[in-house]
């Protein structure tokens, strides 16, 4: 470069010389030659500081959430605010609309369930002992079916049949003695000198005595005749008949018995069932009862959400926080020059706007490889743990992260010197008395000078631009 300019100032001098340009004269404005840098080879130390906030790595938060009461929820009183607490202090009073009523109603409800569960199960008692009674009376009538159907097949029956042929024999055999009778004492009298009157009296009598007879053996002959055709199968059918009633009013009865016993234990169930969904209904309400009082589960600080008395409260919402200050991280986002050095396990300085005078060391322990858009580059979402963190930082605090990383033997030129246009780096290169562009793929830089990846070597020079 020095010698460039040395032959550049000689040929001027002759110039001038030969035109009679006299010492004092100036001579036509020459313009002035671009600055140029060497191309080198050395270390290049990036700093990139990205925003973060400070949060708690544990925490309790205390939400509007009850298992049974569902009206109107508003702040009763607020009895802390935010700062430190301890485990089981109160934190705020609620306020639910008619819960008391409510409350009384389901009681008195669960009261009258387990009365009428009580008369069910008596109810139970005292059906199984009648529909046992019934049964039992059931057997008995069928076994006594049984008997008299057994009864009448092997005795009855025979007997029946024998007996009137006995006594149509009977009817028949007296009207034949009868007849016999009168054919005798006939013969008897005939003849005879006994008095008339008593002749006929005797015969007489004998006489309609056979008529009576003859009547009867009729009677019985019909009668013989309906009993064998009609009464004695009528007879033997009914017995059957009410066995067989028996047989089906003991099924029957069995039948009853077991649906009777299956019904009533469905009822005793539903019934159980129901009295056991009041029960836990009203646990839940007793429960939600006891969370109307809201206190710290654990000792820590309390973030208090809530304002003034009065305030409605919405399902879910989250009321206050109990977090807990001796484990924090920080959460927040990497372009991508901290992602060319940062990965988890990795140690961060940290420094925070609000208290200037606290330093921090954070381990890096998750880092999504996935962007966002941010600007006309990407913001890589991150999360760190502050390592034994000072009391004076509080969630919610912001943190300013820096990445330091120090590239060892890397070829360096100024930042100036380096033109992007369109996702296409650039520099001027100087060769012989000219220039000439060339394209070259860049890495980092600290804004004073950039890494150059390819398209250049060390001891080449580059211009640098004024501005």
């Amino acid at each position: 470069m020095r010698i460039s300019s040395v032959i550049v100032f000689v040929a001027a001098a002759a110039l001038g010389a030969g035109t009679g340009t006299r010492a004092g004269d100036q001579g036509p404005a020459q313009p002035a030659a671009p600055k140029v840098a060497p191309v080198e080879r050395g270390s290049l130390t990036v700093t990139v500081e990205r925003a973060a906030r400070v949060e708690p790595m544990r925490g309790v938060p205390l939400r509007l959430e009850f298992e049974a009461f569902q009206g109107q929820v508003t702040v009763g009183t607020v009895a802390r605010r935010s700062g430190p607490v301890r485990a089981g202090e109160s934190i705020a009073t609620l306020v639910g609309k008619d819960f008391e009523r409510m409350l009384a109603d389901l009681r008195t409800q669960v009261e009258e369930s387990r009365q009428r569960l009580a008369m069910q199960r008596e109810e139970q008692a005292l059906q199984a002992r009648q529909s046992d009674a019934a049964l039992e009376r059931a057997r008995l009538a069928a076994r006594l079916a049984d008997q008299s159907l057994a009864l009448h097949r092997e005795y009855e029956s025979a007997k029946g049949l024998e007996m009137a042929e006995l006594s149509l024999k009977m009817s028949m055999d007296g009207l034949r003695d009868s007849r016999d009778e009168l054919a005798q004492l006939e013969r008897m009298y005939q003849g005879t000198s006994l008095q008339t009157e008593t002749k006929d009296i005797v015969l007489e009598r004998a006489r309609r005595s056979v008529e009576r007879g003859e009547v009867f053996a009729r009677h019985a002959a019909r009668d013989h005749q309906v009993f064998r055709e009609i009464r004695h199968p009528n007879e033997t059918r009914r017995i059957e008949d009410q066995a067989k009633d028996a047989a089906l009013a003991l099924e029957a009865a069995a039948l009853g018995d077991r649906l009777g016993e299956v019904r009533m234990m469905l009822d005793v169930a539903q019934a159980e069932r129901s009295l056991r969904d009041l029960e836990r209904r009203l646990a839940d309400l007793e429960s939600d009862g006891r969370s109307m009082e809201v206190r710290s589960p654990a000792d820590g600080y309390l973030v208090q959400m809530l304002r003034d008395a009065g305030d409605r409260l919405q399902p879910g919402q989250v009321l206050a926080e109990v977090v807990d200050l001796s484990r924090l991280r920080v959460r927040g986002t990497l372009n991508a020059d901290a992602m060319r050095f940062v990965n988890a396990g990795m140690t961060l300085e940290a420094w925070f706007p609000a208290r200037p005078e606290v330093r921090a060391t954070v381990t890096v322990d998750e880092v999504v490889m996935v962007g966002a858009p941010e600007g006309e580059g990407a913001a890589f979402a991150f999360t760190g743990v502050v390592q034994g963190p000072d009391a004076r930082l509080l969630p919610g605090m912001e943190a300013r992260v820096v990445v330091r990383s120090t590239l060892a033997d890397r070829v360096l030129v100024p930042s100036k010197a380096v033109k992007a246009s369109m996702g296409r780096w650039t520099v001027r290169v100087r060769v012989g008395e000219g220039e000439e562009e060339r394209a070259v793929t860049v890495g980092a830089s600290d804004g004073e000078r950039t890494e150059v990846l390819a398209g250049l070597e060390p001891g080449q020079q580059v211009v640098v631009p004024d501005a």
